[in-house]
């Protein structure tokens, strides 16, 4: 290879690779392995490699992620969408088929999704001679993500996944990162949870304030607004509250001690332990 390869996956029977800028896709011959389509489009070295059907996630070092489509018909890799903020990204993986998510350098995770109509579009365009003529936008490709979640971990992720922890659980992200740290990310089932939880988060960050007097809010959107995310680390220290404190907080949330505990417990064991 001219370069390193940084991330391999499989990828309908074949070999994708991400080779410095490159994206090739190679096949197995009788003696060595065969270079059977290539796009080097990319502006810097691509770190992450995702898939599901024909499609592929380009996670690259500055630029965030790219979603890219491999048409057979003519043996074709096309960058059809990718992101409007360059991310400088070190793990990513699809959640669904039009869904990604993922942790950048500066300790940030989000997620951000492919709008339907787009995906769809690109679904029925057999060849994809229509994404090849359409005219790029902001100096990368004609369609762009959008963001959905965003949360500053203080860390960097290494690593993040779809997963299930528990038997007869639901899924959650699962993250690592550089000093140690494991956490999920679970997405909430109800209106009423994201409610109870939101309103928990706000009277922590008053009745717990930060030892070194910094600003909760603006902690956890260090680089950029924190969305759609709530701090689980910061609802359950409702638990090390003093009773006094506890009883005021449950006041607000309209419910006793107990049931707020309890709350705080089911969402941990329904998902992880």
């Amino acid at each position: 290879m001219d370069e390193i390869p940084s991330a391999l996956i499989g990828f309908q029977g074949r070999l994708a690779a991400g080779i410095g800028k490159a994206l090739r896709i190679f096949d197995l011959g009788k003696k060595k392995l065969l270079r059977k389509v290539e796009n080097k489009s990319f502006s810097t070295a691509i770190v992450s490699l995702s898939t599901q059907g024909s499609r592929l996630l380009v996670g690259d070092m500055q630029d965030s992620v790219s979603y890219v489509v491999y048409k057979p018909a003519d043996n074709r890799l096309i960058v059809f969408a990718d992101d409007v903020v360059p991310r400088w990204t070190t793990c990513a993986t699809m959640v669904d088929y039009d869904t990604v998510a993922g942790g950048d350098r500066f300790g940030n995770l989000w997620v951000s999704r492919l709008p339907k109509s787009v995906s769809d579009e690109v679904d029925e365009d057999p060849t994809g001679a229509g994404l090849m003529h359409e005219k790029g936008y902001l100096q990368g490709a004609a369609n762009k993500v959008r963001n959905l979640v965003h949360f500053h971990l203080n860390d960097i992720p290494t690593s993040i996944e779809k997963t299930t922890l528990v038997p007869g659980g639901r899924q959650v992200l699962r993250y690592v990162a550089l000093q140690g740290t494991v956490g999920i990310l679970v997405p909430f089932s109800s209106k009423e949870d994201v409610d109870f939880f939101l309103t928990l988060e706000m009277h922590m960050r008053t009745e717990l304030p930060s030892l070194v007097g910094r600003d909760h809010l603006a902690y956890r959107g260090y680089y950029f607004p924190v969305k759609n995310c709530i701090d689980g680390d910061l609802c359950e220290a409702f638990a090390s509250l003093s009773s006094q404190k506890q009883l005021h907080v449950a006041a607000e949330l309209d419910r006793s001690v107990s049931d707020v505990l309890k709350k705080i417990d089911a969402v941990r064991v329904a998902s992880a332990f």
